[in-house]
């Protein structure tokens, strides 16, 4: 079948489209951003596009990639790619707003590797509402897993500590940090198999970096940048949901409390602290942590 969209005359198998789009799931990334993607509404799409997708029973939300790739206020911009089986029959205007892409065009990597041929791809940046019950994040990516029920208290926490962290380090780059629950075995058998040691423990980060303490990746380090999200992939961090209860009834305050400590803890490890030894080292980590908290309003008493 032929269709025109926004100028562009394409060639569409309807058929084999069809069957692709109803065996795959919605995008599925857990990133604030893109989970405000998944959350929108169809009418905040382009009616063109919703009449295009429509012929073949898919919802916007069922995109093959999204990337957040700038900010204004509570507008949020994205690229965000659908495939079709099909080809280009007349080249339309190429806009800031909307193209096709050839397979040869394609630069992004995206959850449609299966795909059959031939295959363009619808590509638009699109400005979108923050639709989230939750604050919008910023720049920095948090993507959350959990092996343990009741971790979704922690989610928000997590939200507001870790990019507050890199904030207040000075970082200049948009960051993506990994995080995992998991419980005292999860963790011990993390712990063993990553660093040798045989016990578990509250928190363990994996920096991707080598990061110097008070020297965070800036604007110029931009080549360290992930090619398809655009994200500085900066580490990862698990969390025994164990450790947490247990320390913050040992201590006196709330797991939330308990929590943040860790999550400001780990960002820095992340960024190159450390606290090897009992001297210099662990007083510069320490004198930062107490400092991010108490920007935060997160006192030992919460």
């Amino acid at each position: 079948m032929e269709q025109v969209i926004f100028g562009w005359k394409l060639e569409v198998d309807e058929e084999a489209t069809r069957r692709w789009y109803e065996s795959a799931a919605d995008w599925d990334c857990d990133c604030g951003h893109c989970r405000n993607f998944v959350a929108q509404g169809d009418a905040s799409f382009p009616e063109e596009l919703r009449t295009v997708l429509a012929a073949f029973g898919v919802r916007p939300a069922k995109a093959s990639y999204v990337c957040q790739i700038d900010r204004e206020g509570e507008q949020n911009l994205y690229q965000i790619q659908y495939p079709l089986v099909g080809k280009i029959l007349e080249r339309g205007p190429e806009s800031e707003e909307f193209r096709v892409l050839t397979p040869d065009e394609r630069t992004e990597p995206d959850g449609a590797e299966d795909f059959p041929q031939p295959r363009i791809e619808l590509e638009l940046w699109l400005w979108l509402p923050w639709v989230l019950d939750e604050p919008l994040q910023g720049p920095h990516q948090i993507v959350l897993d959990s092996e343990v029920e009741g971790t979704e208290e922690f989610a928000e926490v997590l939200r507001q500590v870790v990019p507050a962290a890199l904030n207040a380090e000075g970082v200049e780059l948009p960051c993506e940090v990994n995080v995992l629950f998991t419980d005292d075995a999860g963790i011990h058998a993390i712990n063993l198999e990553q660093r040798g040691v045989d016990r578990p423990t509250d928190v363990l980060s994996f920096p991707m970096f080598e990061f110097a303490p008070g020297e965070p990746p800036k604007i110029s380090d931009e080549d360290l940048l992930d090619p398809g999200s655009r994200l500085l992939p900066l580490g990862d961090m698990v969390f025994s949901v164990d450790r947490i209860r247990a320390q913050a009834e040992e201590f006196g305050h709330s797991p939330r409390r308990e929590l943040a400590y860790l999550a400001v803890h780990s960002a820095l490890h992340l960024l190159g602290y450390d606290h090897m030894d009992e001297g210099p080292m662990k007083a510069r980590m320490r004198a930062r942590e107490e400092a991010i908290l108490g920007e935060l309003g997160i006192t030992r008493d919460e």
